[in-house]
């Protein structure tokens, strides 16, 4: 089975004990079905990673990376560097009625946020956050968030940690609106609407729209189809995608296709089995850091999609 490497940080790979070669954006492989990985940061103050893939690495992967299953090869991505630096540092405390939150370093960022009846503690990316209270329906929440990077954390007064997302604006009062944009081929935004009932913040409006001026009929043959499955994956409207009979079958695409949250194009290994097929990898997650790939491809007639099949067939 061929695995795929890459990393959030420069860094070299060391694969079976050699080295394999140097990550930064890009992506370096093994053929292996059991190997030990190693990648070791061009940043001197973060401690290298190493672990050795497999069956069970593939079903539980540590949480320093994520993994990708895609049938005919997986893709390992270390994504989380711990720093060298111990000891417990605290950067910032607000108290707010019952609530208290910390953002402190202790090899990585954390948010900590306690009440009466005991606390909490949720890993953040790097970065430097600012801590934060917020009303939402007359309920108390406590947030952190990073304005480089646009993370954003809200915890409720149970210490939960009720919404994480990289958002480029908020508004907060009687609902809260965070609005993102999504880097797809669209370029998307998204804006999305909470409440509070019964005591749960629920999402109950949600608005998506591609950037100004784009035009899906514009867009290259082998983009067209990537573009539409973002579409599904952001939650939009596929309709300027479709054909007309096909259009008239979209409410079952959900349910054909599942739960993709991302989109991806298939790695090389991929077409010395299939062929030179335009197919697109659709992402399902699986747990936080665990993720399956299936690949789809789709027919056309006039420009628009007019049937849409696994790749293997």
């Amino acid at each position: 089975m061929r695995i795929y490497f890459s990393a959030a940080l420069p860094c070299v790979l060391r694969a079976g004990g050699a080295p394999a070669g140097f990550l930064n954006g890009n992506k370096l492989f093994a053929d292996a079905d059991r190997i030990l990985a190693e990648f070791l940061p061009a940043d001197g103050d973060l401690l290298p990673l190493s672990f050795v893939t497999g069956e069970e690495f593939f079903r539980r992967p540590p949480a320093c990376c994520d993994v990708y299953r895609c049938g005919c090869y997986n893709v390992v991505h270390a994504a989380r560097f711990s720093s060298r630096r111990s000891g417990f540092d605290a950067k910032m405390q607000i108290r707010c009625g019952n609530l208290q939150a910390t953002v402190f370093e202790c090899g990585g960022p954390f948010l900590c946020v306690q009440n009466a009846e005991g606390f909490e503690v949720y890993p953040l990316p790097q970065g430097e956050y600012t801590l934060g209270e917020t009303h939402i329906g007359g309920a108390l929440f406590l947030h952190a968030y990073c304005e480089k990077s646009g993370y954003f954390v809200l915890a409720d007064e149970g210490c939960r940690r009720v919404l994480r997302e990289r958002i480029r604006r908020r508004e907060e009062g009687e609902t809260l609106l965070l609005e993102r944009a999504l880097p797809d081929i669209a370029g998307h935004t998204v804006r999305d609407r909470y409440e509070l009932r019964g005591g749960e913040l629920v999402r109950t409006e949600r608005e998506v729209f591609p950037r100004e001026g784009f035009d899906p009929a514009t867009l290259p043959e082998t983009l067209f189809p990537f573009a539409f499955f973002e579409e599904l994956a952001a939650g939009g409207d596929p309709a300027p995608f479709l054909s007309p009979a096909l259009g008239e079958q979209a409410e079952k695409l959900s349910a054909y296709l599942g739960d993709f949250c991302g989109v991806c194009v298939p790695e090389e290994v991929f077409y010395r089995i299939y062929g030179k097929i335009n197919a697109v990898g659709l992402i399902y997650a699986r747990a936080e850091n665990s993720f399956d790939v299936k690949f789809f491809r789709t027919q056309t007639q006039d420009g628009k999609i007019s049937n849409i099949l696994p790749a293997d067939e």
